[in-house]
């Protein structure tokens, strides 16, 4: 195949038919009068527990999971430290481990996915990443339980954190608590702490906050080392110490530390094609990776002047149900694997439901040997998996040049199966763009202007479809 797959100035990839849905918890906000000796849940209203937590608590004592002794030192510096092993009510910090048998059966708890590792599960929804943090306060056998756990060492720093800004006099966002009978808890997101000990370092910068079911994300900056990076044509991934790792979307990557202070640090580009890119010196190469060690204040990553290249798409390869990945799509991709082409498109329904289980049933086999790219489907963008969407692929609007194409992939099932005006505003411009670097238009969208299937019901919205034809 000598020329580019998309010859056309409008692609879209039609795939299999579905409904657009969010399942948010419901949380309670009761209370009850608790045994003598726990907490009063009846006198304190909803998010007060927890916001009083420092005058509830004795943190004369603190319980403490083997390996998080330095944040107990750190954190409650005049604490007697015991193990957590011991631990029978008052204050604990508790590794994921630990806590999950101490949570088991309330409606915030710590599980296991085999594939995520330790996730949280929050009245029926499950998150996962190791940047989660849980604060949580409930009564058992008439003794008051105050624990901060996440899903890993850093969550639980983080959850510490949380808790001492709110002895601080920081405001507690209540819509984010869930309270259930003589149970209260929060769930918290932090991003910035880059070596994952729980602590703020200096060199960090932390973003430390509450949610209900969506997550904040942070994808084109970090302080690093005290360097302040900002990223194009990908987002940040994951930081871990001094190495940077980006997912790129598309071909041009591009770098700047503001006000550098001359640090060192490593930058591995992933979901790329070192064949097709211009690299700088020095600069190692994976099949899909880039590594790039470098204390200058500004880099780019950019394609070469190719000519002909072939493109593989496919999408739709979701089960019909349950988590077990279908056959042809493993066969697809090992053929695809086996072939040349410079990248994939993939036009989304990567998985049935959007449950964690199926991704990560399906990121077990999610084995690529050059870079793909992704129109989101509806199948996969709701309930929690519009957070592991993000958390693995990033924003779903992005755009990126290649050759004599400009590629320009959008979600559009999000929005009733159309576009928001920030994204007509968006694709404007974008469109512009090609039109004055004069490059031909290809727009890649999980839901065709109009199904073209007999009696198909998957297109776009009518208004939407119409602004689309133009």
């Amino acid at each position: 195949m000598r020329k580019a797959v998309f010859g056309i100035l409008l692609v879209f990839i039609v795939l299999a038919s579905g409904c657009i849905s969010q399942s948010t918890p419901t949380e309670t906000s009761t209370t009850s009068t608790s045994p003598s000796g726990g907490i009063d849940f009846g006198s304190y209203e909803k998010g007060q527990v927890l916001a009083q937590w420092s005058s509830l608590a004795d943190a004369s004592r603190v319980y403490v999971s083997e390996g998080y002794e330095d944040l107990a030192k750190h954190y409650f510096p005049n604490a007697q430290i015991l193990p957590a092993s011991q631990y029978d009510g008052g204050v604990a910090i508790l590794s994921p481990a630990d806590a999950r048998e101490l949570l088991r059966g309330k409606p915030i708890l710590i599980t296991v996915n085999d594939y995520f590792g330790y996730i949280v599960y929050k009245f029926g929804v499950k998150f996962v990443g190791k940047d989660k943090g849980v604060f949580a306060a409930f009564n058992k056998d008439g003794k008051a339980y105050f624990v901060f756990t996440g899903t890993s060492k850093a969550g639980a720093g983080a959850a510490i954190e949380y808790a001492m800004e709110l002895r601080n006099g920081a405001s507690l966002r209540t819509e984010d608590v869930l309270r259930s009978g003589e149970f209260e808890g929060i769930l918290l997101k932090v991003i910035g702490d880059n070596n994952w000990n729980g602590i703020p370092d200096d060199g960090e910068h932390w973003y430390l906050g509450s949610f209900r079911s969506r997550e904040p994300f942070i994808y084109y900056w970090r302080i690093v080392d005290g360097e302040n990076v900002t990223v194009k044509g990908g987002f940040i991934r994951l930081v871990n110490g001094s190495t940077v790792y980006i997912h790129a979307l598309g071909f041009n990557v591009s770098v700047e530390v503001k006000d550098g202070t001359g640090a060192t640090l490593t930058y591995v580009i992933e979901n790329t094609n070192p064949s097709v890119l211009n690299l700088p010196e020095g600069a190692e190469t994976g099949d899909t990776w880039v590594k790039i060690t470098t204390s200058e204040t500004s880099f780019s990553v950019v394609p070469k002047d190719v000519g002909d290249y072939t493109v593989f798409a496919f999408g739709d390869h979701r089960p019909d149900g349950g988590t077990e990945v279908p056959k042809v799509f493993l066969a697809l991709r090992d053929r695809m694997n086996e072939n040349n082409a410079v990248f994939v498109i993939d036009g989304g329904d990567l998985v049935y439901s959007g449950k964690v289980d199926e991704w990560g049933e399906l990121m077990k086999e999610w084995k690529w040997n050059k870079p793909i790219f992704i129109a989101v489907g509806n199948h996969e963008y709701r309930g929690e998996g519009i957070n592991v969407y993000h958390q693995l692929f990033g924003p779903t609007d992005y755009s990126f040049v290649l050759g004599d194409y400009y590629y320009i992939f959008m979600n559009n099932i999000e929005n009733d199966y159309g576009l928001s005006d920030e994204q007509w505003s968006w694709l404007q411009n974008e469109l512009e763009s090609a039109k004055a670097m004069g490059k031909r238009p290809v727009i890649v969208m999980h839901a065709p202007p109009k199904d073209p299937r007999p009696n198909g019901d998957h297109g776009m919205n009518p208004p939407t479809a119409r602004g689309c034809w133009g």
